[in-house]
């Protein structure tokens, strides 16, 4: 009946995070968009390269690689919209900042859409306002604009990491190409070939170092998204440990049913307060009380749980009628408290420990405690 060290808590390393379970966390979907974009958009940027190193180019493979580009580009600007929720919440500029991201988004769509739409009609991009060029211009335009409002977002909260690679997604989807296009005074003497596409000299598509930036939030995304749904698997764990807890003491020490600790205690068990191990350990802690008090009654009046620990106070009732300590059988009733602490895993007890209120039973068997 004594009290034993204090168990300290920790998450469960049984817990595990089905697939299931983890595709309920929007962060996860995020997570797909940037990895499945940056993936399609790095092999558009290469069959384009290919495509413009071929001397016998096929329009058909320029549209169809332009298009897988476009959707390239398309998913990993979407995924931006996880940012706000990889910082958690905040306030001020996130609303804001989602809104503006959501607006420039859209307008990629409606350009890169035109773009692949007046390609595959032949019709001719010249360097000037006309419609098609227009929407060229938006396509290139718009894809280093588009991480910008959540870079604000980033630095304002002080995630400079996150700011740093925004940032330099920002820096790397600068079109160059548009640049010579508008200040053709700079533009280099030397033809570039299909490899500058993939290099990110164009700065059009998902270029190679985009693409390993982009992976890289993912994996924060996704490392985020695993968390929280381990928090959320956690808290359900706690749920039913708690009720695992109480049907332990409620039918197996209230109701006298050992099948109890059979289904409920594992077999590596250990009873802190007496060294016991294994299920018999756990039917020991029952039966020494039993023997006390044959009339056992139990109530459970309070639990509470932090990560795999199981705080449990009972109210015990009985007569004593097999003595306590070294204390001989008094034949009185008495009603004391317990407190007990149970480490649960995999859905089983493995470590029992707590309390009882010693002092207050001994006063109420009219025995004196023992300095």
């Amino acid at each position: 009946m004594r009290a034993t060290e204090p168990m300290i808590p920790t998450r469960d390393p049984a817990l595990r995070v089905t697939p299931a379970v983890l595709m309920r966390e929007p962060l996860f979907w995020a997570t797909s968009a940037a990895f499945i974009g940056a993936t399609v958009g790095l092999i558009g940027t290469s069959r384009q390269a290919a495509a413009f190193d071929s001397p016998t180019e096929e329009m058909a493979d320029m549209v169809s690689a332009a298009a897988m580009q476009a959707s390239g580009e398309m998913l990993v600007a979407v995924s931006l919209i996880g940012v706000p929720s990889l910082l958690g919440r905040s306030r001020g500029v996130v609303r804001p900042a989602v809104l503006a991201g959501g607006f420039l988004i859209l307008l990629l769509a409606a350009a890169s859409s035109a773009s692949i739409f007046f390609l595959a009609e032949e019709q001719v991009f010249q360097p000037n306002l006309s419609l098609p060029m227009v929407s060229l211009y938006a396509y290139w335009g718009l894809p280093p604009l588009i991480p910008l409002p959540f870079v604000l977002v980033a630095l304002t909260r002080r995630r400079w990491r996150l700011g740093a690679l925004l940032s330099g997604l920002c820096a790397l989807a600068v079109p160059i190409v548009l640049v010579w296009v508008l200040f053709p005074e700079i533009s280099p003497s030397s033809p570039l070939s299909g490899a500058h596409w993939v290099l990110g000299i164009f700065g059009w598509g998902v270029s190679l170092p985009e693409a390993v930036l982009w992976a890289l939030l993912g994996a924060m995304y996704f490392r985020e998204a695993r968390e929280r749904s381990l928090w959320r698997a956690s808290r359900l764990e706690e749920r039913e440990n708690r009720k695992r807890a109480r049907r332990l003491y409620e039918e197996g020490l209230g109701q006298g049913n050992l099948s109890v600790v059979k289904e409920l205690v594992s077999e590596n068990f250990r009873d802190l307060r007496h060294g016991a191990k294994g299920k018999p350990g756990m039917e020991r802690v029952f039966t020494d009380l039993w023997k006390s008090f044959p009339d056992l009654a139990v109530s459970v009046e309070e639990q509470e749980t932090e990560g795999d620990l199981v705080k449990t106070r009972l109210s015990l009732t009985g007569t004593d009628r097999g003595g306590i300590l070294w204390y001989p059988a008094t034949g009185r009733r008495a009603t004391f408290t317990v407190r007990f602490v149970d480490r649960f895993s995999g859905g089983v007890l493995i470590e029992h420990g707590g309390e009882t209120d010693t002092e207050g039973l001994l006063r109420q068997l009219g025995l004196e405690t023992r300095p």
